[in-house]
C-alpha cells in the first residue's frame, strides 16, 4: 500500500505538469487513450492475474513450491503470445478505437501506449505469483521505479512534442507510460529469476497443460467478465460525450469538459481509490490459502476485516476531497474549474473501495462470476441514470458523477448480500458503516469550523493543517467509539 500511494502520487505529480502543457483539451486526448489502453489491456491479459494469485497462494498454503514455480512458467509463456498480439493489434486498430471513443484526436497518443501491452504481459505472471505467496517487496520496488520513469519520461517527451500540437503532445505524455512499464517488467523478472528458491517437499511434476488447463478455467470467465464490463465502460465513456453534445453544448464545450472531470477531478479521485484498491490484492492470498487449508475461521474473519478497513479508510478521504476539493485541485493544479465536480462524485469513494474490497474476498473464496453479474446490474443503473442527467444542459457532465455513486451504491449492497449468503461472513452494519459515518460527519464539522481561519496561510499550509486536525479527530473517535482497536488490527496475522 505504501509503494501504491508512492506510484499514485507520482501518477498525479505527472499531470500537474502537463496539465499546464496540454489544457483541458490535450488532457482530453491523453485519458481517451489511456481509457483505450487499460480496456484494451483488460480484454488481453484479464483474469490471469488473478489466477496465478489465487493458485500461488493455494500451493504455498499446502507448501507445493515446485508447483508455483510450474504455474509462474506456463502463465508467462501465455502472457508474453497474448501480449505480443495485444500490442500489434492496438497499434492498427488505434484509428478505429479513437472513432469509437469520439476522439479522432487519440490516435496518435493510443500507437504511442501500444506496445505497453506487451510489456505488462511479461511481467505479470511474476507479479502475480509474488503477490499470491505474499511477498509485496518485489511488487513495490518496480511499482515505484515504474512511476519514477513513467514520470521523467512522460514529462520529458511531452516537452520533446510540445511544438507539434496539443495531438503530438499527449501522444509523448503517455509514451512515458510505455517506458515505466519496460522498467516494471525487467525488475519484476529480475527479481523472480534471482529470489531465492524455497525448499519444497519432493512431488511429482505436473505437465504443463494440466496447468494451463487450471489457469484457463479461472482465468476465462473473468476475461469474459472483463470484455463485457469494458464494453459497457467504453460505451459509458462514448455516452458522455455524445449526451454531452446532444445537451447543446457543441464538441469543444464538451471536450473541455470531459477534459476537466477526467483530467483534474477523477485524477485527484482515483488517488485514494487506487492506493486502497492495494487491500483487495493483499486479502486475495490469506483468503485463498485459508480455504485451501481448510481454516474457514480465518478467512471468514479476513473478509470481515478487510471490508470494514476499506470503509475506515476511504472515508475521511472522501471527506476531504468534498469539503477541500477547491484547495485540492488548486495546490495540485493552480487550476478549480472542476472543484464542484469532485465535490460531487467525492461520496463515490466510499462506495467504490468497499465494492472493490467486496468483490475481492468473493473471488478470492472461488465465487468468480458473482462480482461481476452484480457489476453488470450497477453498470446498468450507471448508463440508464447517465443517460437522462448528461443530457439535461442543467446536470451536463455532473449526471456522470451522480450516475456512479448510484452504480456502486448498487453492487456494494449487491456484493454484501453475496458474501453473506455465499461465505457466511455476516458483517454488522453499525461496525462497518454506521459508526465510521458518524466519525467522519464530525471529521467535516472540524475542517467546516477550521477551515476560515486557516485560509490565511494559503492554499497548501491551509489544507496541511485541517486535513491533520481533522484526521486526527476522525482516528480519534474511531478508537473511542471501539469502531476499532489496535489489538484488532494486529490480530489479522494470526
Amino acid at each position: 500500500m505504501a509503494a501504491n500511494a508512492v506510484s499514485k502520487i507520482l501518477g498525479a505529480v505527472l499531470k500537474i505538469p502537463l496539465a499546464y502543457i496540454l489544457n483541458e483539451e490535450g488532457m482530453a486526448v491523453y485519458n481517451i487513450a489511456f481509457e483505450v489502453y487499460i480496456m484494451f489491456l483488460s480484454f488481453i491479459i484479464s483474469g490471469l492475474p488473478f489466477a496465478v494469485s489465487k493458485l500461488s497462494a493455494e500451493a504455498a498454503s499446502l507448501n507445493k513450491w515446485q508447483r508455483g514455480r510450474q504455474i509462474v512458467s506456463v502463465s508467462t509463456r501465455l502472457l508474453v503470445i497474448t501480449g505480443a498480439a495485444g500490442s500489434a493489434l492496438l497499434y492498427f486498430a488505434a484509428p478505429f478505437f479513437a472513432v469509437a471513443m469520439k476522439e479522432t484526436k487519440a490516435v496518435f497518443a493510443i500507437r504511442m501506449i501500444s506496445p505497453s501491452v506487451f510489456f505488462v504481459a511479461l511481467g505479470m505472471g511474476y507479479r502475480s505469483y509474488f503477490q499470491g505467496v505474499s511477498r509485496m517487496v518485489p511488487v513495490a520496488i518496480s511499482q515505484v521505479s515504474e512511476s519514477f520513469v513513467k514520470l521523467a519520461a512522460g514529462y520529458g517527451f511531452a516537452v520533446l512534442f510540445l511544438n507539434f500540437g496539443a495531438e503530438k503532445t499527449a501522444g509523448g505524455a503517455v509514451l512515458g507510460v510505455t517506458a515505466g512499464e519496460i522498467t516494471q517488467a525487467a525488475i519484476l523478472a529480475f527479481a523472480y529469476i534471482f529470489s531465492k528458491k524455497e525448499v519444497y517437499i519432493k512431488q511429482n511434476k505436473e505437465s504443463s497443460r494440466a496447468i494451463l488447463r487450471e489457469l484457463l478455467s479461472l482465468a476465462l470467465p473473468l476475461l469474459c467478465a472483463s470484455v463485457v464490463s469494458n464494453a459497457l465502460g467504453v460505451a459509458d465513456t462514448t455516452l458522455t460525450r455524445t449526451r454531452l453534445i446532444d445537451a447543446g453544448l457543441g464538441a469543444d464545450r464538451a471536450r473541455f469538459l470531459y477534459g476537466a472531470y477526467t483530467g483534474y477531478a477523477l485524477t485527484v479521485f482515483h488517488l485514494p481509490v487506487g492506493i486502497l484498491a492495494t487491500l483487495g490484492v493483499s486479502i486475495l492470498p490469506l483468503i485463498a490459502g485459508a480455504y485451501a487449508s481448510g481454516n474457514t475461521k480465518k478467512a471468514q474473519k479476513s473478509a470481515d476485516f478487510g471490508l470494514r478497513i476499506s470503509i475506515l479508510l476511504s472515508i475521511p478521504c472522501a471527506v476531504m476531497m468534498y469539503a477541500q476539493s477547491s484547495e485540492i485541485l488548486h495546490v495540485l493544479f493552480h487550476n478549480t474549474n472542476s472543484a464542484l465536480m469532485l465535490k460531487t462524485v467525492a461520496p463515490c469513494a466510499v462506495l467504490m473501495c468497499a465494492a472493490q474490497m467486496c468483490a475481492a474476498v468473493l473471488q478470492s473464496a472461488g465465487k468468480i462470476m458473482t462480482p461481476f453479474y452484480n457489476s453488470l446490474a450497477g453498470m446498468a443503473v450507471k448508463i440508464a441514470l447517465g443517460y437522462f442527467l448528461i443530457g439535461n444542459p442543467d446536470v451536463n457532465i455532473y449526471g456522470s458523477a451522480i450516475s456512479a455513486i448510484a452504480a456502486y451504491f448498487v453492487i456494494l449492497i449487491l456484493n454484501i448480500i453475496a458474501i453473506r449468503r455465499q461465505l457466511g461472513v455476516k458483517t454488522k452494519i453499525s461496525a462497518a458503516l454506521v459508526k465510521p459515518l458518524i466519525c467522519g460527519a464530525a471529521m467535516y464539522g472540524v475542517i467546516y469550523i477550521i477551515a476560515p481561519y486557516t485560509a490565511r496561510f494559503g492554499s497548501l499550509l491551509s489544507l496541511a493543517i485541517t486535513g491533520g486536525v481533522s484526521l486526527g479527530v476522525y482516528t480519534l473517535l474511531l478508537l473511542l467509539t471501539q469502531t476499532v482497536s489496535i489489538k484488532e488490527i494486529k490480530s489479522i496475522k494470526g
